[in-house]
């Protein structure tokens, strides 16, 4: 018997903890992070993490006339939370300073070429001499935003002889902002419709007078029917 109560207390200790871990870990999905280092020849430079980012490498393009290099990344941005860039880089050279440039473009649609662009964020960082470069920047999304062209170019030093010269690391990422999904996903859904262009071609749909009439009316009508024909059909047994 005591070896029966001692198991059953374990089980429900087990189911305790059990529910009291769950919603802890559960309760708030981790935050995507995308992180990637970047290098000159067989050494990293540079890292950039961006909180709120999930991305990945499409490509990129060096400069034959001058050291330069251009990445592409393409990915998603996270739209209930702001995003954070944090960009590290050290280099070895102690009478120059590093410097980063952060430019975001948001648009109001999922196109950069054809979208309307909202207001642009762009800030400028200049690191210490001789110091490692370590600087972070944090960025609320517009409301209206569903693609966000971010371009963050870091400039440090190289020497050439007796000269002192520029470099240039440069990403792009181009994100399109995740939201939230609407209560109705066909708000047009059961009604009849006629689509039409306008002067400029653009589609404009219009919704046909008496629609929601002839649905209230179906909908009222048909409840009705069906009393009054379980109505007859009681009185006829009756009878």
């Amino acid at each position: 018997m005591k070896r029966i109560i001692c198991w059953l207390k374990g089980i429900v200790f087990l189911v305790v903890l059990l529910c009291v871990s769950l919603p802890a870990a559960h309760s708030t999905p981790a935050i995507p992070v995308d992180r990637d280092d970047f290098s000159i020849g067989n050494t990293v430079t540079a890292e950039i993490t961006a909180y709120g980012v999930k991305a990945q490498h499409t490509g990129y393009k060096e400069d034959k006339n001058k050291p330069a290099i251009f990445y592409t990344r393409k990915g998603t941005a996270n739209s209930s939370q702001p995003l954070r860039f944090i960009v590290t880089a050290r280099q070895s050279l102690k009478d120059a300073a590093q410097e980063v440039e952060i430019t975001i473009q948001p648009y109001s649609e999922m196109n950069r070429y054809a979208g309307q662009k909202l207001e642009k964020f762009h800030r400028k960082v200049q690191g210490s001499v001789g110091k490692r470069l370590n600087t972070q920047i944090e960025y609320k999304l517009p409301p209206k935003s569903r693609l966000l062209v971010a371009t963050l170019q870091l400039k440090d030093y190289y020497k050439e002889g007796t000269k002192t010269l520029p470099r240039f690391t440069t990403v792009e990422y181009e994100l399109n902002v995740v939201g939230l999904a609407e209560a109705s996903a066909n708000p047009l859904r059961n009604k009849n419709m006629t689509v039409v262009r306008d002067s400029k071609g653009k589609r404009i749909i219009i919704e046909k007078k008496g629609t929601d009439a002839a649905v209230a009316a179906v909908g009222i009508g048909i409840p009705v029917i069906a009393a009054l024909g379980y109505w007859f059909i009681h009185k006829r047994k009756k009878k």
